[in-house]
């Protein structure tokens, strides 16, 4: 295992921050010694999270509010890592929308906001702090795609297919900054207990489908593990991986059924 300890100096900006798997990361970042810059929308306790980790961990923790879907939003990044002369050497695009209802039940509106959040937005910081990230080489970008973004899924037909191209931008980014040294990866969780209303839906679950669930802290322990270690994709929860594997087994036309099947579940409660 390589030393998972960051060069000194080094800053991680990780959207999305302010709750779930974002806090985990920030948490998790910072008892490893990295600088934070914090991103997410006003009015979530961003400020509160960055007053707490910079309390408690030896670490400066910069929070920026601001709606990644703003023009200019990445820009802003940008310089406020330039005017804290931090040394970014960690992205994780974090932030996304999630998706819970039939395609038809679902608002134009949210669908393109959740569009622009998970795939737009992502994409135009990356390339914002990208000249960054290849000037302080080694470093890495975690991009936040899912499982679902492997399947077809009903009640997630927007989601799925965003967090479908995360995953396939990401392995082409992987290829094309290799040789500069800024190493990509690729976090496809499960479902994860990120806040109540999550929890209410795992709830309804089958036993087996519960046992996929996974909780944020040990998603971003994880996930900083094999990332540091040059994974690609990384799937936290053994059942996950092995059922990804064994889903490469299976024809796609019964892989349509299953997931139809698992999400009928929720769609009769």
């Amino acid at each position: 295992m390589k030393n998972l300890s960051p060069i000194p100096g080094s800053c991680a900006v990780i959207t999305g921050a302010s709750g779930g798997l974002g806090t985990s990361f920030a948490l998790e970042c910072a008892a490893r010694g990295y600088h934070l810059l914090l991103v997410d929308l006003p009015g979530l306790h961003l400020p509160e999270l960055g007053a707490f980790i910079a309390k408690n961990f030896d670490v400066q923790a910069e929070v920026l509010e601001t709606d990644l879907l703003a023009v200019g939003a990445e820009q802003l990044v940008l310089e406020r890592l330039e005017q804290r002369q931090l040394s970014l050497r960690l992205l994780i695009n974090n932030a996304g929308i999630p998706q819970n209802d039939l395609f038809e039940d679902t608002d134009g509106n949210y669908m393109r906001k959740m569009i622009g959040v998970n795939c737009t937005a992502m994409v135009a910081l990356t390339r914002a702090l990208l000249p960054a990230l290849k000037r302080n080489a080694p470093s890495q970008i975690i991009c936040v795609s899912s499982l679902g973004g492997f399947y077809v899924l009903p009640r997630k037909t927007c989601y799925s297919a965003t967090k479908g191209f995360v995953r396939q931008f990401c392995q082409a980014l992987r290829l094309e900054l290799a040789p500069a040294g800024v190493q990509v990866g690729i976090l496809c969780p499960g479902p994860m207990t990120t806040n109540t209303s999550n929890y209410q839906l795992h709830r309804q679950l089958n036993w087996f489908s519960q046992q996929m669930v996974q909780r944020p802290g040990n998603v971003a322990r994880y996930t900083l593990d094999r990332a540091l270690q040059g994974r690609e994709i990384i799937i936290p929860g053994r059942l996950n991986r092995v059922l990804k594997t064994m889903s490469g087994l299976i024809p796609a036309f019964i892989q349509r059924k299953l997931s139809a099947y698992s999400m009928k579940q929720l769609a009769t409660r």
